[in-house]
C-alpha cells in the first residue's frame, strides 16, 4: 500500500492541479469578459465615429458645399414660385399691391397702376397713401399701423382723393407668431 508520504504528495499534487485549473478558469473567464467588452467597445467607437464624421467620412467643407447647393436650389425654387405668383396677379383686373413690413409699396399690378396713375417703373416706393383723401388719411394710417403692428387683416373703407369710396382689404404674409413680411392688399372702388 501507499505510505503516508506518498498520499500527502498525491493530495498536494491534486491540490496544486485543482488550484491551477481554478486559476486558469478565472483567467479564461476574465479574458472572455474582457474580449467581449473589447468587441462591444470597438463597435461603440465605430458607431460614434460614423455619427460624428459627416457624410460617412467626407470633409466638413464637402458638407458645407452640399448644404450651399441645397440652399441655392431652394432659393431658386422660391424665386420661381414668387415670379409665378406675381405673373398670375399682375394681369388681375382687381387692383392689387404689396407692401413691406413697414407699409411701403414694393409691388403693384397694372390695375393698381392705372387706378393710382403710377408709371410702369415707378411702382416701388410710390406714395400709395396719396390715393386717400387728406381728411381720411390720419384714421386710415392709424388702422394700417395697428394692422402692421398686430399682424392682422386690414379691412377699411375710406374716401379717395377724387371723392370716390374705396375699400382696402389686405392680408399679412405671416412668417411666425406675430411676425409678417408685408401685406398683399386688394383695392375696390365702391362707387
Amino acid at each position: 500500500m501507499w505510505n503516508i508520504e506518498e498520499i500527502v504528495a498525491i493530495i498536494t499534487l491534486l491540490g496544486f492541479g485543482f488550484s491551477g485549473l481554478l486559476f486558469l478558469w478565472k483567467v479564461f473567464k476574465t479574458s472572455k469578459v474582457f474580449l467581449t467588452d473589447h468587441e462591444e467597445l470597438k463597435e461603440a467607437i465605430q458607431v460614434i465615429r460614423s455619427e460624428v464624421t459627416p457624410n460617412g467620412g467626407s470633409s466638413l467643407k464637402d458638407v458645407v458645399n452640399k448644404l450651399k447647393i441645397t440652399c441655392d436650389r431652394i432659393e431658386i425654387r422660391q424665386k420661381l414660385l414668387d415670379q409665378r405668383s406675381k405673373a398670375a396677379l399682375h394681369y388681375q383686373t382687381k387692383p392689387l399691391f404689396e407692401t413691406d413690413r413697414s407699409g411701403n409699396l414694393t409691388w403693384c399690378n397694372e390695375a393698381f397702376r392705372d387706378l393710382a396713375e403710377i408709371n410702369e417703373g415707378d411702382c416701388k416706393d410710390s406714395d400709395w397713401i396719396a390715393l386717400i383723401d387728406e381728411e381720411e388719411r390720419e384714421n386710415f394710417l392709424k388702422e394700417l399701423e395697428s394692422c402692421l403692428k398686430m399682424c392682422r387683416k386690414l379691412d377699411i373703407t375710406t374716401v379717395s382723393v377724387n371723392g370716390s369710396t374705396i375699400h382696402f382689404m389686405g392680408y399679412p404674409y405671416r412668417i411666425g407668431k406675430g411676425l409678417h413680411e408685408g401685406f398683399l392688399i386688394h383695392l375696390k372702388k365702391e362707387n
